[in-house]
Protein backbone atom coordinates (compact mmCIF):
# COMPACT_ATOMS: atom_id res chain seq x y z
CA UNK A 1 0.00 0.00 0.00
CA UNK A 2 1.28 3.47 -1.09
CA UNK A 3 0.76 6.53 1.80
CA UNK A 4 0.03 9.65 -0.16
CA UNK A 5 1.78 12.91 0.70
CA UNK A 6 -1.35 15.14 1.93
CA UNK A 7 0.65 18.66 3.32
CA UNK A 8 0.07 20.13 -0.20
CA UNK A 9 -2.57 21.72 -2.15
CA UNK A 10 -4.03 20.13 -5.40
CA UNK A 11 -3.84 21.83 -8.71
CA UNK A 12 -7.81 21.96 -8.73
CA UNK A 13 -8.10 22.94 -5.28
CA UNK A 14 -5.33 25.94 -6.54
CA UNK A 15 -7.49 27.05 -9.30
CA UNK A 16 -10.56 27.09 -7.30
CA UNK A 17 -9.29 29.07 -4.92
CA UNK A 18 -8.46 31.79 -7.61
CA UNK A 19 -11.59 31.89 -8.79
CA UNK A 20 -13.26 32.32 -5.56
CA UNK A 21 -10.85 35.49 -4.71
CA UNK A 22 -11.36 36.88 -8.02
CA UNK A 23 -15.07 36.51 -8.05
CA UNK A 24 -14.91 38.60 -4.65
CA UNK A 25 -12.92 41.17 -5.92
CA UNK A 26 -14.72 41.57 -9.22
CA UNK A 27 -17.71 41.95 -7.06
CA UNK A 28 -16.46 44.53 -4.22
CA UNK A 29 -14.80 46.37 -7.40
CA UNK A 30 -18.21 46.96 -8.86
CA UNK A 31 -19.89 48.02 -5.62
CA UNK A 32 -17.09 50.86 -4.92
CA UNK A 33 -17.31 51.82 -8.54
CA UNK A 34 -21.27 51.39 -8.22
CA UNK A 35 -21.37 54.04 -4.70
CA UNK A 36 -18.82 55.93 -5.72
CA UNK A 37 -21.05 57.27 -8.67
CA UNK A 38 -23.89 57.00 -7.17
CA UNK A 39 -21.82 59.62 -4.98
CA UNK A 40 -21.49 61.74 -7.73
CA UNK A 41 -24.75 61.48 -9.29
CA UNK A 42 -26.31 62.79 -5.85
CA UNK A 43 -23.97 65.82 -5.25
CA UNK A 44 -24.42 66.95 -9.46
CA UNK A 45 -28.08 66.53 -8.30
CA UNK A 46 -28.05 68.95 -5.56
CA UNK A 47 -26.23 71.44 -7.65
CA UNK A 48 -29.01 70.67 -10.60
CA UNK A 49 -31.64 71.73 -7.51
CA UNK A 50 -29.87 74.65 -6.58
CA UNK A 51 -29.32 76.19 -9.83
CA UNK A 52 -33.00 75.39 -10.92
CA UNK A 53 -34.33 76.76 -7.72
CA UNK A 54 -32.13 80.15 -8.20
CA UNK A 55 -34.25 80.20 -12.05
CA UNK A 56 -37.48 79.60 -10.37
CA UNK A 57 -37.05 82.34 -8.08
CA UNK A 58 -35.77 84.55 -10.17
CA UNK A 59 -38.37 84.02 -12.72
CA UNK A 60 -41.15 84.27 -10.20
CA UNK A 61 -39.47 87.40 -8.81
CA UNK A 62 -38.79 89.57 -12.25
CA UNK A 63 -41.34 88.59 -14.33
CA UNK A 64 -45.35 89.45 -13.72
CA UNK A 65 -48.22 87.81 -14.73
CA UNK A 66 -49.12 90.19 -17.37
CA UNK A 67 -45.69 90.15 -18.86
CA UNK A 68 -45.82 86.28 -19.46
CA UNK A 69 -49.57 85.66 -20.10
CA UNK A 70 -50.02 87.05 -23.50
CA UNK A 71 -46.95 85.22 -25.05
CA UNK A 72 -48.00 81.45 -23.83
CA UNK A 73 -51.34 82.39 -24.73
CA UNK A 74 -51.02 80.07 -28.32
CA UNK A 75 -50.17 77.27 -26.13
CA UNK A 76 -47.07 75.93 -23.78
CA UNK A 77 -43.57 77.27 -24.79
CA UNK A 78 -40.38 75.39 -23.94
CA UNK A 79 -37.41 77.81 -23.77
CA UNK A 80 -33.47 76.73 -23.80
CA UNK A 81 -30.05 78.38 -23.71
CA UNK A 82 -30.14 77.91 -27.42
CA UNK A 83 -33.45 79.41 -28.81
CA UNK A 84 -33.77 81.92 -26.55
CA UNK A 85 -32.91 84.78 -28.21
CA UNK A 86 -34.20 83.25 -31.49
CA UNK A 87 -37.93 83.36 -29.79
CA UNK A 88 -40.10 86.14 -28.77
CA UNK A 89 -39.10 85.24 -25.06
CA UNK A 90 -40.49 87.77 -22.63
CA UNK A 91 -37.97 86.66 -20.43
CA UNK A 92 -33.94 87.22 -20.37
CA UNK A 93 -31.56 84.94 -21.27
CA UNK A 94 -29.18 85.83 -18.82
CA UNK A 95 -31.15 83.20 -16.86
CA UNK A 96 -29.62 79.89 -17.98
CA UNK A 97 -26.17 81.41 -17.32
CA UNK A 98 -25.79 79.72 -13.67
CA UNK A 99 -22.48 78.23 -12.93
CA UNK A 100 -21.72 75.69 -9.62
CA UNK A 101 -18.83 73.80 -8.81
CA UNK A 102 -17.39 75.22 -11.90
CA UNK A 103 -19.71 73.62 -14.10
CA UNK A 104 -21.76 75.91 -16.72
CA UNK A 105 -25.43 74.60 -16.74
CA UNK A 106 -26.79 76.73 -19.51
CA UNK A 107 -27.17 73.95 -22.05
CA UNK A 108 -28.50 71.56 -19.40
CA UNK A 109 -31.57 74.11 -18.60
CA UNK A 110 -34.89 73.86 -20.43
CA UNK A 111 -37.65 76.25 -19.33
CA UNK A 112 -40.50 75.09 -20.32
CA UNK A 113 -43.73 77.24 -19.65
CA UNK A 114 -47.03 74.72 -19.74
CA UNK A 115 -50.17 75.18 -22.00
CA UNK A 116 -52.73 78.01 -20.10
CA UNK A 117 -56.16 76.43 -19.00
CA UNK A 118 -59.28 77.73 -18.51
CA UNK A 119 -58.90 77.51 -14.27
CA UNK A 120 -55.34 79.05 -14.75
CA UNK A 121 -56.16 81.54 -17.07
CA UNK A 122 -59.45 82.73 -14.81
CA UNK A 123 -56.99 82.48 -11.41
CA UNK A 124 -54.27 84.11 -13.86
CA UNK A 125 -51.61 81.47 -12.68
CA UNK A 126 -49.16 80.77 -14.95
CA UNK A 127 -47.21 77.08 -14.66
CA UNK A 128 -43.88 76.11 -15.75
CA UNK A 129 -41.56 73.41 -15.07
CA UNK A 130 -37.53 73.82 -15.11
CA UNK A 131 -35.66 70.35 -16.17
CA UNK A 132 -32.28 70.14 -15.50
CA UNK A 133 -29.69 67.70 -16.87
CA UNK A 134 -26.88 66.45 -14.27
CA UNK A 135 -25.17 63.37 -14.79
CA UNK A 136 -24.90 61.04 -17.33
CA UNK A 137 -28.59 62.06 -18.55
CA UNK A 138 -30.65 62.13 -15.14
CA UNK A 139 -32.56 64.91 -15.11
CA UNK A 140 -34.09 66.82 -12.31
CA UNK A 141 -37.58 68.69 -12.98
CA UNK A 142 -38.62 71.17 -10.39
CA UNK A 143 -42.11 73.37 -10.77
CA UNK A 144 -42.91 76.78 -10.25
CA UNK A 145 -46.35 79.03 -10.79
CA UNK A 146 -46.34 83.00 -11.65
CA UNK A 147 -49.91 84.56 -10.42
CA UNK A 148 -50.72 87.73 -10.48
Amino acid sequence: MRILNNKGFSVLEAIASVFIISLVLTTAFTVVVAMRNRAIATEEKRYAVEVGSAIRDDIIQDYPYLSISPWILSGGKTVNYLNCSDLDVPISCLLFDYTVNNKIYDENVEIIFLAPTVDSINYQVIHFQITIEYYKSLTVVLEGIIYE
